[in-house]
């Protein structure tokens, strides 16, 4: 099964095979699909992460953290790290910041993407206008329906370039079951959500890994995986926060 991870980075996830025999690779969607350009003041919590350029998304979690995915940071010293908040365009405006240290999950799996979460302690603290935290969904929380929202500035369509400025796209929440039979049963773990139209068109793609999924203006998800983008028949896949939500207690800056 070809995977696509939401920071433009396609693997081949072999472990899962066996309990998803029929997919195959993943076609050419278009992507943050059926979406449309922010407007100034829609999006204060998310963030722009960058190696010289932007690769994912993440949230402002307090003044000196930030909340992404684990898949698009593992590996990485602080050092190559920025991170840009305050701006819809993801090179330009706002307020950027150095990245003091990386913690990724203990339990994440780079082979099944299970906990799919880190951490970003910033050198310095965000701050001026523009610029909000966004609330954690509690401990326990397992949304199984409402419309949640994405965003980032994911490619206009798979494996093509980016896109200037932050995109957003409502899309319905499903339950684990439904998801666990579009990708298998071994493939959705407890520690994973899933949302997309069963008709395809609305969904997170590449470049908008570790963006925030929101629900009633809560972070509720992060954005991890999912084969294709907006693929009839097979929801975006988000690392849920009610799972993980102790160890994000536990480690943020201001916890």
């Amino acid at each position: 099964m070809r995977t696509l991870l939401r920071n433009t980075v396609v693997v081949l996830m072999t472990t899962l095979l066996a309990a998803a025999p029929a997919l195959t690779a993943a076609a050419p969607a278009s992507a943050i699909v059926g979406g449309a350009a922010a407007a100034g003041g829609q999006l204060p919590y998310l963030v722009s992460l960058a190696r010289g350029s932007h690769f994912c998304g993440g949230a402002v979690l307090d003044p000196t953290t930030v909340v992404t995915a684990a898949h698009c940071v593992a590996g990485t010293g602080a050092e190559a790290l920025t991170v840009r908040a305050g701006s819809l365009q993801h090179a330009s405006g706002g307020v950027r910041a150095k990245v003091a240290s990386v913690l990724v999950h203990p339990s994440y799996s780079s082979a099944t993407l299970d906990s799919d979460l880190a951490l970003l302690r910033l050198a310095t603290p965000l701050g001026g206008g523009g610029i909000a935290a966004l609330p954690l969904a509690a401990a326990g929380t397992d949304p199984a329906g409402g419309s949640a929202q994405v965003s980032g500035w994911g490619a206009v369509v798979q494996d093509g370039p980016l896109s200037a400025t932050a995109r957003l796209v409502s899309v319905p929440l499903i339950g684990r079951d439904r998801c666990r039979a579009e990708y298998g049963p071994a493939t959705i773990t407890d520690d994973m959500i899933c949302a997309g139209e069963d008709t395809g068109g609305k969904d997170a793609c590449q470049g908008d890994s570790g963006g925030p999924l929101v629900l009633g203006g809560v972070l509720v998800g992060v954005v991890s995986w999912g084969l294709g983008c907006g693929r009839p028949g097979y929801a975006g896949v988000y690392t849920r926060i009610g799972a993980l939500r102790p160890w994000i207690d536990a480690h943020r800056a201001d916890g």
